[in-house]
């Protein structure tokens, strides 16, 4: 059948349509729903540091009742995984379990991300666990959740698990703080110097201290420590434990200038995500990648370490330099896991 010309084609409908939408623009926007108010700029109020901590302190505060519904506000798309896992708010080993605060907690907050984070030495269980936990908060409700534990804790590591070090709960006078470029920089510096074997890479003071699950492996005073994490003090009588001691009472930088750690075959992602300008403090949620190989190994060598690792790190940093790293908790993976936020993480 031939088209109809376009003169039998009805134009009334498509005038009075058009007549419509003319007058829609003309009368403006709808008017506001009753009890609706109109935007104020004067009423946004910054989530500042304080806001921040109180927003951990109760979501800390619901786990420790067992109570997901006294939460402080949750974003309807609100995202949670515990040692990598992904997991509803109510779920999991902290949430299900007796965890109850102990005196040493650790706040490190960024109003200008809209994060917070928190080192821990809690009890679980009747146990005692490390704990670190990060929430990402929007317009006063928490979109993101990360929480990781370790229950494997040694008695001889809670000596410098009663009290956190000064340098991580004091504010930095407000002439001496570092720009978030700076603090960002420096707290990477100490990645690249592992993956580099290179000590001078990292932004590391004379004086910089490692405390790892509580244990202090770096810049131990003779006739020196521990020089891993682990509750074992080194037998001074063999020359095995003589060397131990040894590498114990190295700095930062000399430590890894000695190619221990060539086994670290990758650090990324590092996520680099709390900086505390107040506080002259960053919190990383790095991924170690060991893949069984080393830097510098030969063909026949035996081959190394095969898993994964994440863990919460923070560094004190005054003055541009690196003053103090407080890593806790391990969490080791299977080789190949990411860290449960980053797509293709963990090879």
């Amino acid at each position: 059948m031939p088209f109809a010309p376009k003169e039998s084609f009805p134009a009334r409908p498509l005038a009075a349509a058009f007549a419509l939408v003319v007058s829609l623009t003309l009368a403006g926007p709808p008017a506001l729903d009753a009890g609706e108010p109109a935007w104020d700029p004067s009423t946004v109020k910054a989530c500042d540091r304080g806001c921040l901590v109180g927003i951990m302190d109760g979501y800390m505060d619901a786990m420790f009742k067992h109570d997901p519904g006294a939460t402080p506000p949750l974003a309807i798309d609100v995202r949670m995984t515990e040692n990598t896992g992904a997991m509803d708010v109510g779920e999991g080993l902290l949430w299900r379990s007796k965890v109850a605060p102990t005196g040493f907690a650790i706040h490190v907050a960024d109003p200008v991300s809209g994060q917070v984070a928190l080192q821990a030495l809690l009890k679980v269980g009747g146990k005692d666990a490390l704990v670190a936990v990060r929430l990402k908060v929007d317009r006063g409700k928490i979109q993101e959740i990360e929480q990781l534990y370790d229950t494997n804790i040694d008695k001889a590591a809670l000596e410098l698990l009663a009290v956190p070090a000064p340098v991580l709960t004091t504010d930095v006078p407000p002439a001496e703080r570092a720009s978030r470029d700076l603090l960002f920089r420096a707290a990477n510096s100490y990645f690249d110097a592992l993956e580099g074997d290179d000590g001078k890479i990292g932004a590391f003071g004379d004086d910089c201290v490692r405390h790892e699950n509580g244990y202090q492996t770096v810049n131990n005073p003779p006739p020196g420590g521990r020089m891993m994490p682990a509750p074992f003090l080194p037998d001074a009588s063999t020359p095995e434990g003589r060397e131990m001691l040894r590498f114990s009472m190295l700095t930062c930088a000399q430590q890894i200038d000695s190619k221990t750690f060539a086994y670290m075959k990758r650090i990324r992602p590092r996520r680099a995500l709390v900086i505390d300008e107040q506080k002259g403090l960053v919190a990383t949620f790095p991924l170690f990648v060991h893949d069984g190989t080393r830097r510098g190994a030969k063909p026949d060598d035996p081959p190394g370490m095969l898993q994964n690792l994440v863990t919460m790190e923070t560094f004190a940093i005054r003055g541009g330099l690196i003053r103090h790293v407080e890593a806790f908790p391990f969490v080791t993976l299977p080789y190949g896991l990411g860290n449960g936020w980053t797509p293709g993480s963990g090879r």
